[in-house]
C-alpha cells in the first residue's frame, strides 16, 4: 500500500509516495527530488518508536538543513555558526558540537540517524558527527526534514527502518 507524502505548508501536490505503511520499513519514492523552502516540511505519514534507522539523502543550497525525530530539530549548517551541530529538544536538548555541523552546499549528503531506546548517533557520509546516551524509549514521532532562515533544502530520498 502507498500513501502520498505529508507536507506542512506545501501548496502543490508533490510527485512522491511513502511506501510500506504498516510495515517495518518506509521509503520515500520520488521521480524527482523534492524541494523544500519557506515553511515547507517533509514528514513521514507514520510515527516510529526506537529502535529505528533513518537514512536521508538531501542537500542545502546554503544553510539550515534540519531534521527531526529524536529531537525537535538537529541543525546542519546553522546560519550563526555553520560548523556547529545543534540538537534542540529531546533527551539531548542543548547539545552543541563544534566542527560537526557543516555539510557541503549544493551537494547531496547521506545522513544516517540511528536511535535505540538508550542511544542515538548521527552520521554524515559515514562519518560519526554526534552520539548521545539517554532515555529514548518513549519516543513516538514522525521523521521530518525542513529548511529555515531562507535556505532551500532538496530531498532525494528518505528511508525509515523499524528494527
Amino acid at each position: 500500500m502507498s500513501i502520498l507524502v505529508t507536507f506542512t505548508g506545501y501548496t502543490a501536490q508533490p510527485i512522491a509516495e511513502w511506501s510500506g505503511q504498516g510495515t517495518r520499513e518506509e521509503r520515500l519514492t520520488t521521480s524527482n527530488a523534492i524541494v523544500l523552502e519557506g515553511s515547507n516540511k517533509l514528514a513521514s505519514p507514520n510515527t516510529f518508536r526506537p529502535p529505528v534507522e533513518i537514512t536521508i539523502v538531501a542537500k542545502t543550497d546554503s544553510t539550515n538543513l534540519r531534521i527531526s525525530y529524536a529531537a525537535d530539530q538537529v541543525v546542519f549548517n546553522w546560519e550563526a555558526e555553520i560548523d556547529q551541530l545543534q540538537v534542540n529538544g529531546g533527551p539531548a536538548d542543548g547539545q552543541r558540537i563544534k566542527g560537526a555541523g557543516q555539510i557541503p552546499k549544493d551537494k547531496f549528503v547521506t545522513i544516517r540517524w540511528l536511535v535505540t531506546p538508550k542511544h542515538q548517533s548521527i552520521y554524515v557520509d559515514d562519518e560519526l558527527r554526534f552520539e548521545h546516551c539517554g532515555d529514548y524509549a518513549d519516543i513516538k514521532r514522525r521523521v521530518s526534514i525542513f529548511p529555515s532562515g531562507g535556505s532551500v533544502v532538496t530531498v532525494k530520498s528518505v528511508t525509515v527502518k523499524q528494527q
